[in-house]
């Protein structure tokens, strides 16, 4: 055998390392890397925590100028990141895009005059703010408004810009950005430049927001002496090939929206963030023209807890045509690395990645980007410089520059982005960055369509109807609606077409990893106040041209439904226009239906444009109907129109202005008066639709979204796809409960649990509850180990083995396959009884309010549905991130390491929230006792006429502990002392009322300006109070008397010193002992020290259990000077330490008096939180009291309801807190 020497084994070696080398070039190493896809270390850099002070975020992440946006649905957004990216691309601000919802509003009288404030705010409704401005409008424009420091004028020091989204279609045309500088002007601030508007009435949008900024910058430079720079691209995303994950590989997302849609366990609630896969029950063509069609579909959402009401919109999650997605993919030069995985990372700590990584190009522009949309000049002119030729690169910047040249070119053919790009030049465009790409083309919006059903009929199924749209334009292909022909794709595969390909497009319609075969789709539903009114004897009139009569459709159903179960229904008419009665008119074998249902109730009157000789549209058909459409109207008939903003709206607008001065004798402008008063009083509802390519054209709104922020430029920055970091969750204070921990092992009768409990309310009388002692509650109602469920679907009872050990109420989270190690085990259920048909069984998570979440916490607000105006992150309700003082925990060391969080599996599965119907106890009136100094406006309405009205107003929830004489009387809740106040507070809403319902129970007593039920955060129940505000003070007393008479407690609010501002107060401004949260828990007291070495530490100390010796996770450290904790805390905090990468947080330790502080607010909180949930769930008592006993085991709820009462009723928790806040 041949023996090798060192110099044979050295030459071997080189041959087949190059061997090797030249089998891997171009995969492994030698790859053309996109110039900006840097490392995304930066953007794992120091993460600063949470922080509702604008001026103090400013400050932390080095910004001088802040972008406030109040978007609805994301094009205020896009545009304020355009505006934050041109001031430090062109001036070398450093800018800042911040969401208005984010940020308190008190200190913006601090920020420094050296920083600038811009404003992009778009008019929502009838003049109205959008959800996340809500709050900064009603702060910003309030009659009173207090600001940090004691300055006349307030913001004298502040300077800002304004630009606003509107639509002219509507009467109060801009008002935001209008009311808002105004205000701020009012306030001492100083505009710099117009205020902008933008008009998408007009389709001018884009020029509008152009025209304004150039003359705005000139007026900013001279302000503020900025100078302008050759602006270069910097980029605000890092791009990083992921070269060992593949397509394939289970963590990459390849179109999911989310983490639990990646992972198969998606589950509700579904909302705009989490869209439920529906399947799709049947579809069909209801044109019968060829070259046309209209579709009708059925959405089931039977498996999802998604409910709609007639009027309602349904969102639908479209996926970008598979030609489109190649056309985009070829000329940017991607095309061969379409599968390829990358990783997005934010390189600014205040930018969003609108997608969740790691994730492939193809993921990316398939189900994320706007790639069919128009093109902006702006974006045009900022792609200049990466043009593959100069003549290209010329092109590039006379079409940014020139826009008669653009529109002439780009705009009038309404070219996206990649069919510009072929068009400027055929070379591949590889050197543009992708970051450009994922910065300057928006993210792919839901587009919302009319529900056309009635939840009445067909509560499970969800009908659309919706025109596919193909325009034909000189110069291009035709233009094809993105979703509709979507929608299209999916009919033909439901119909046996295995490859459907509308009008030449493909669409992946099994979705990522086929998660979507079996023709679904993902949709989420959106209230909307395009309602029916609530009395259906009130009549009503509809105009609804084309698929403008897709509400109406669901209307009539429903009045239809009404009428065959014996109600009384007033006169139903219905206006409808289309081209020709043979082609597309819409559900023409249904009305025949609903007319024999209706009788002489309805009428629909008909208007085929293209029939005679003359074009007849549905406002000839008005007209022609004059007498009687007046005479509905002053029997206060309500009004609808649905279809084209910018002719048909307009048109029936002037046409019924035109009726009522002809039939009532009264000029026109009074006739124009009562028209917009109708309008005011919601009277007359319209809901529009823009035509404005490349979307699909007849998607509906019923606000301002059509005319302030157009479909296509819906640029949407979620914070959902924040991908959750792995973190120890940890008690937020690090303090022990002031309660009285309560026995919890469990025996058979566990009477010693109910004793404790039945101790605890010695003396105290429950309304309408019987408190029967332990012994009897143990003799009538058996309670084993075993745990006991409600399955409401099935009526059944279901019990399991007991697989938790007994536990506090709510104190952790249960593991998702919490049934795995009993799946073997019998569970037998029980029928349920004819006595109790809905009662929900007692269980041992019951929706406690949850404790507040530190920044390292997963962000749970995107699971409660987002389209209800104001019921996630408001100020108003302390179980928001931002707002109070944690809930104590109850439990040992170890269960206090979960956090106090809601067990969603087993709660969502086995129970529901009770129906008002279903609560027991019921609150008697109280009489009025002692007279006010002063009147009270007089009331001469049938208060009982106005409760009874749908939907009828229910009892209020009892607050069960506190004693009848404590409770305010009428007079003393009529109390004002604050002048001009509009503002009720109203507590004892029932778990089930949202903010619509709250809006229907208000409505009846005025007109109201703003309302809201405040809405836990993790559950999405109703925390038992909400607000509502009226135009009119004499609607807030009656409103008052109203609820009052119901049992509810109720009032004026009153305007209260904010939690931080009574905890800062308490502080010791010469204290130099710091707070340390969020330690490992392996730290020791060396090593915390070790943390700050570089400064003279003077005492440091860990905080330990007393039993088991281990970290809390948080300590103590004491430095020589004020300065020197200052610079610790601006330096240490939101620093990642440790293996786990923990977060550091670091403050001031509390005071004695602000450790008291937040001890009696967190125990009066929780006192009214635990008896709104005895009053609204039930008590041991309740389910003891039942005939016939129901078999329920009363011992773990018992022995939870007895650990959750205060040790001592001498406490300040036991009082009742007037002056709490609200």
């Amino acid at each position: 055998m041949a023996q090798f020497d060192t110099l044979d084994i050295v030459v071997l070696s080189v041959i087949f390392l190059a061997t090797v080398a030249w089998f891997t070039k171009g995969k492994y190493w030698g790859i053309t890397k996109d110039p900006y896809a840097t490392s995304y270390a930066a953007a794992n850099g120091n993460k600063p925590a949470k922080t509702r002070n604008i001026v103090e975020k400013m400050e932390e992440s080095n910004k001088n100028c802040v972008v406030f946006y109040g978007s609805q649905t994301g094009t205020a957004e896009d545009y304020a990141s355009r505006l934050a990216k041109e001031g430090k691309s062109r001036f070398g601000l450093e800018t800042m895009v911040a969401d208005l919802e984010d940020y308190d509003y008190e200190n913006l009288d601090t920020l420094p005059e050296d920083k600038i404030a811009m404003f992009v705010l778009a008019t929502y409704g009838e003049g109205e703010p959008t959800d996340n401005a809500v709050d900064f409008y009603e702060f910003i424009t309030g009659e009173d408004v207090a600001f940090s420091e004691a300055v006349d004028p307030p913001l004298e020091k502040l300077k800002f810009v304004a630009f606003g989204l509107g639509n002219n279609t509507y009467e109060h045309y801009n008002s935001m950005v209008r009311n808002v500088t105004k205000a701020l002007e009012k306030l001492g601030a100083t505009r710099i430049g117009e205020a902008g508007e933008g008009d998408d009435g007009a389709g001018t949008m884009e020029e509008d927001f152009l025209a304004w900024k150039d003359p705005m910058w000139t007026a900013l430079a001279e302000k503020m002496s900025l100078e302008e720079r050759e602006a270069v691209y910097e980029p605000v995303f890092a791009i990083t090939e992921r070269e060992g994950l593949t397509k394939e590989s289970p963590e990459v997302y390849l179109g999911e929206p989310n983490k639990m849609h990646l992972e198969g366990s998606a589950k509700g609630p579904f909302n705009a963030h989490n869209p439920y896969i529906a399947p799709i029950a049947e579809s069909r063509e209801i044109f019968t023209v060829k070259g046309r069609n209209c579709l009708h579909m059925e959405i089931d959402i039977s498996g999802s807890n998604l409910s709609y009401q007639t009027g309602d919109h349904i969102a639908v999650w479209p996926t970008n045509a598979g030609k489109e997605v190649d056309r985009f993919l070829n000329i940017t030069g991607l095309l061969s690395k379409r599968d390829s995985v990358i990783s997005v990372k934010a390189l600014d700590p205040t930018a969003k990645v609108p997608f969740p990584t790691p994730t492939t190009y193809d993921a990316i522009i398939r189900y994320h980007m706007e790639i069919c949309a128009p093109v902006s000049r702006q974006f045009i002119a900022t792609l200049a410089p990466f043009a593959p030729t100069e003549d290209a690169k010329a092109e590039m910047a006379k079409l940014g520059s020139d826009k008669d040249y653009f529109h002439e070119r780009i705009s009038n053919r309404y070219l996206n982005i990649a069919q510009a790009l072929e068009t400027i030049s055929k070379e591949k465009w590889t050197a543009i960055p992708f970051s450009a790409f994922i910065e300057g083309v928006n993210k792919v919006q839901p587009r919302y369509y009319s529900i056309s059903s009635s939840s009445l009929v067909q509560k499970q199924k969800i009908s659309i109807t919706a025109v596919v749209e193909s325009l034909e334009l000189p110069g291009r292909d035709a233009l094809k609606g993105v979703t509709t022909n979507y929608l299209l794709a999916l009919k033909q595969k439901q119909h046996g077409d295995e490859h459907p390909d509308p009008h030449g497009l493909t669409y992946e319609i099994t979705g990522p990893r086929n998660k979507y075969d079996g023709v679904h789709v993902p949709v989420h539903v959106r209230h909307s106040n395009f309602k029916l009114p609530s009395d259906p004897s009130k009549p009503i009139i509809m105009v609804g041209p084309g698929t403008g009569v897709a509400p109406f459709r669901g209307f009539v159903q429903e009045r239809a439904a009404q009428a065959k179960a014996g109600e009384e229904v007033g006169r139903t008419l219905l206006f409808f226009g289309c081209r020709k009665q043979k082609e597309d008119f819409l559900y023409s074998d249904e009305w025949n239906t609903y007319k024999e249902a209706l009788g002489d109730k309805f009428s629909l009157i008909t208007a085929f444009s293209r029939e005679g000789a003359k074009k007849v549209y549905v406002q000839h058909r008005l007209q022609e109907h004059a007498k009687e459409v007046n005479e509905l109207l002053l029997q206060k008939a309500y009004f609808y129109v649905c279809g084209d903003a910018a002719n048909m709206a307009r048109e029936v607008n002037t046409v019924l202005a035109k009726i009522m001065a002809e039939q009532r004798g009264i000029p026109e402008a009074k006739a124009e008066e009562i028209v917009k008063s109708m309008r005011s009083a919601n009277q007359y509802q319209v809901r529009l639709s823009i035509n404005y390519p490349p979307d699909d054209l007849h998607i509906t709104m019923s606000y301002q979204r059509t005319a302030s922020e157009p479909a296509f430029h819906n640029r949407s920055s979620s914070n959902m796809y924040t991908q959750p970091q792995t973190r120890t969750h940890r008690d937020s204070q690090g303090q022990s409960a002031s309660f009285t921990p309560v026995n919890m092992s469990g025996s058979q009768n566990d009477s010693a649990s109910m004793a404790s409990l039945m101790n605890q309310f010695a003396g105290m009388a429950l309304p309408g509850g019987n408190m029967a002692s332990a012994a009897m509650a143990s003799a009538q109602l058996p309670m084993g180990t075993s745990q006991y469920f409600y399955n409401p679907a099935d009526n059944t009872y279901l019990v399991a083995p007991a697989m938790y050990p007994p536990q506090h109420l709510g104190a952790t989270q249960h593991a998702e396959n919490a049934y795995g190690s009993y799946a073997g085990a019998t569970l037998p259920y029980f029928a349920q009884g004819a006595a109790y048909p809905s009662y929900i069984p007692g269980f041992p998570l019951m929706p406690y309010t949850p404790n507040r979440a530190a920044s390292y916490y997963t962000d749970r607000s995107d699971q409660v549905h987002k389209e209800v105006p104001g019921l996630e992150n408001r100020r108003g309700s302390y179980s928001t991130n931002e707002s109070a003082p944690g809930t104590p925990y109850y439990g040992s060391v170890s269960q206090r390491e979960q956090g106090t969080q809601i067990a969603v599996v087993d709660r969502s599965p086995f129970g529901s929230t009770p129906s008002p119907q279903q609560l027991p106890i019921q609150h008697a009136d109280q009489q009025p006792v002692k007279p006010l100094p002063y009147k009270t406006i007089p009331v001469n309405i049938d208060l009982d006429a106005l409760l009874v009205q749908h939907p009828a107003i229910p009892r209020a929830v009892p607050a069960v502990f506190t004693p009848r004489e404590s409770m305010r009387t009428l007079d003393q809740s009529l109390s004002n002392p604050i002048s001009g106040n509009r503002n009720v507070y109203i507590r004892g809403l029932h778990p089930n009322t949202d903010d619509e319902t709250l809006a229907a129970y208000a409505s009846r007593f005025g007109k109201v300006e703003t309302s809201k039920a405040i809405i836990d955060t993790s559950t999405g129940a109703c925390k038992g109070f909400g607000f509502a505000k009226y135009f009119h003070i004499r609607d807030s007393e009656l409103c008052i008397r109203g609820f009052y008479k119901l049992g509810y407690e109720v009032g004026f609010a009153r305007v209260c010193e904010s939690f931080n501002s009574r905890l800062k107060a308490e502080g010791d401004e010469s204290s130099t002992n710091l707070y340390i949260s969020n330690l490992p828990k392996n730290m020791t007291e060396s090593e915390l020290g070790a943390i700050f070495m570089d400064y003279t530490v003077s005492s440091s100390r860990i905080l330990r259990d007393p039993q088991t010796h281990m970290s809390r996770g948080v300590g103590f450290a004491r430095f020589e000077t004020r300065d020197v904790c200052e610079e610790i805390i601006k330096k240490f905090h939101g620093q990642p330490i440790g293996e786990e990468g923990l977060l550091l947080q670091v403050r001031y330790a509390d005071t004695s008096a602000q450790k008291d502080l937040k001890r009696i607010t967190t125990e009066r909180r929780q006192f009214r939180t635990n008896e709104y949930n005895v009053g609204a769930y039930g008590t041991a008592a309740d389910i003891a009291a039942l005939s016939p006993p129901a078999l329920i085991p009363l011992g773990t709820r018992s022995t939870q309801l007895g650990r959750h009462i205060p040790s001592s009723r001498s406490s300040g928790s036991w009082k009742r807190e007037h002056s709490g806040t609200r």
